[in-house]
């Protein structure tokens, strides 16, 4: 896959990418929001990790201006999900998209809001989606703003939806519809 729109492009996750993921993801700033500051990651556990294959989905790098920035994965929603968020299984197709921007140099430069654009397109006109779910943490306000920002509206509230740094956290349902 390679996706391109003014600075940003979108390619596949590759073996390569492992290295700067690996930056990424012994970064504190960045673990604080994605994975937790308890998890502690090696090129062993990210190949473990990050280059099994996706049922429904795909793993991705964002690059702005041809350096990599952060990652990305979509998944189509299981029946399991659908159950998990409480969210109807009505036959549409619908994804969900997790993502991070990696280098907080980069962070409030609207790269997060172009990448999920960027990605609605795509999956509703490759995928046939129908809608997409986000379920960030309901204290990450600037990830929150960013999703918004890109056309997701919260939907509701998940009550300690996750287990983050062994406690569960509240996370918001958010949806954009296709």
């Amino acid at each position: 896959m390679r996706i391109e729109d003014k600075l940003i492009r979108i390619r596949d996750l590759t073996e390569a990418d492992l290295t700067i993921m690996l930056k990424w993801l012994t970064d504190d700033r960045v673990l604080e929001y994605y994975e937790g500051r308890d998890v502690r990651f090696t090129m062993d556990t990210l190949a473990e990790h990050f280059l099994e294959e996706i049922p429904d989905g795909f793993r991705v790098i964002i690059e702005y201006e041809d350096q990599p920035v952060g990652y990305g994965q979509a998944y189509q929603l299981s029946e399991e999900m659908f159950e998990e968020y409480d969210y109807p299984d009505n036959g549409k197709v619908v994804y969900a998209i997790d993502q991070f921007i990696g280098e907080p140099d980069y962070w409030n430069r609207g790269i997060g809001s172009e990448f999920l654009q960027m990605m609605a397109i795509y999956l509703k006109n490759s995928k046939g989606a129908d809608g997409i779910l986000l379920d960030p943490h309901q204290n990450n306000l600037r990830a929150i703003r960013a999703y918004e920002k890109a056309g997701f509206r919260i939907l509701k509230s998940l009550p300690e939806h996750e287990l983050f740094e062994g406690k569960k956290e509240d996370c918001w349902l958010m949806e954009r519809k296709l």
